[in-house]
């Protein structure tokens, strides 16, 4: 928290700086009539994780498919309402706590293996990286990272128990809580392996944690909708997402993405990263396996895997925001080749000033 708490707040700093700075050239009028700093930051799926916060799910105050949201990010917003009177704040309150605790896990995970600057580096990427704007807003994506990279941190001290428990927090706010028990179960079997120890221990059994968020949800679903599929059944409605091959998927969201001159929209550089952060997905996985590292290896494959499995791309950026060894593995990549980190802050830094800029400007950033 010493190494990175400043430079977690001051970046946030900066952000709020950026968004509002934007808000007063973009609008005209007096003072007064310009948006709210919190106006600003109720974009998109913020007020859908709100709605959940507020009223819960299946809720007759709104006709949104909001099943699709797991539900342990409007749960923190409930909690830390109880001391704020904004819901909006109290989002925002969440995310930035949560990126504070990712951070320090981040550059713990990095630092134990090649030293603080390895360290300083991982934050970095994450903090600059091309859509960290959804680790300012109140998505729960900062919630996940939190939970994920601190249940891995665990799971290499070999206190599983506190692993278990941490990807429990983390399958209960994303879906991508899958792959990274998958990645852990890898990870448990190498470190045992390394260790000498049995693989079939009580350790074992908190490998069976992570899944009971989702099955709870569910099953709770289930008592709200009567049906056990009713997640598939809310993406399907409300998103028109279904599973599908990942070349169907691929061939669908190529024909979006690059549909000749008469047919671009503003989405079209929307779709284009989608691609690009399937193929970033494959790319760090064959990385990864080729420095033999499994767990890591297996987290990237299979979350590449469970966004490409869709009839169409979506949200995939915003994995890969989450998906910390890319984080590790560039701060490596950044011990061997020092002109590497600068050149990745002068690149993706004005990307993720535009997309913040975008997002509280009401642009469809993801």
């Amino acid at each position: 928290m010493r190494a990175t708490l400043p430079v977690w707040f001051a970046s946030r700093v900066g952000v709020a700086v950026l968004s509002y700075a934007a808000a007063r050239v973009a609008v005209e009028g007096a003072l007064g009539r310009q948006p709210t700093f919190l106006a600003l930051w109720d974009r998109w799926d913020v007020g859908l994780f709100t709605k959940v916060a507020r009223y819960g799910y299946v809720s007759p105050h709104y006709a949104d498919q909001t099943e699709v949201d797991f539900p342990a990010f409007p749960l923190a917003i409930r909690l830390v309402h109880l001391f704020t009177r904004s819901w909006l704040a109290s989002g925002l309150i969440v995310v930035f706590l949560a990126g504070a605790v990712a951070m320090a896990a981040l550059w713990r995970l990095a630092a134990d293996e090649d030293g603080p600057e390895a360290g300083r580096a991982a934050v970095l990427a994450a903090i600059f990286a091309p859509y960290a704007v959804f680790l300012f807003a109140g998505y729960s994506e900062a919630l996940f990272l939190a939970f994920a990279s601190t249940a891995w941190l665990a799971g290499r001290r070999g206190h599983w128990w506190v692993a278990g428990l941490l990807a429990a927090g983390a399958t209960g706010t994303r879906i991508t809580g899958i792959p990274l028990w998958c990645g852990l179960v890898v990870l448990y079997l190498v470190e045992r392996r390394v260790a000498g120890q049995p693989v079939l221990a009580r350790p074992a059994f908190a490998l069976a944690l992570p899944p009971l968020p989702v099955f709870g949800f569910l099953w709770y679903l289930h008592g709200k909708t009567g049906e056990w599929n009713a997640y598939t059944v809310a993406m399907r409605a409300g998103w028109h997402r279904w599973t599908d091959w990942p070349w169907s998927g691929w061939r669908a969201t190529w024909h979006s993405a690059f549909p000749g001159p008469d047919g671009s929209t503003t989405f079209t550089w929307f779709w284009r990263a989608e691609l690009l952060a399937v193929v970033l997905g494959v790319v760090v996985t064959l990385m990864l396996l080729r420095g033999r590292r499994w767990a890591e290896a297996t987290f990237i494959g299979t979350a590449t895997l469970l966004m490409a499995a869709t009839n169409y791309y979506a949200s995939g950026v915003r994995t890969m925001l989450v998906a910390f060894p890319v984080y590790l593995l560039l701060a490596r990549l950044a011990g061997r080749y020092p002109r590497l980190a600068p050149a990745y802050l002068w690149l993706s830094g004005p990307v993720m000033a535009a997309f913040v800029v975008a997002f509280t400007q009401g642009h469809w950033v993801d």
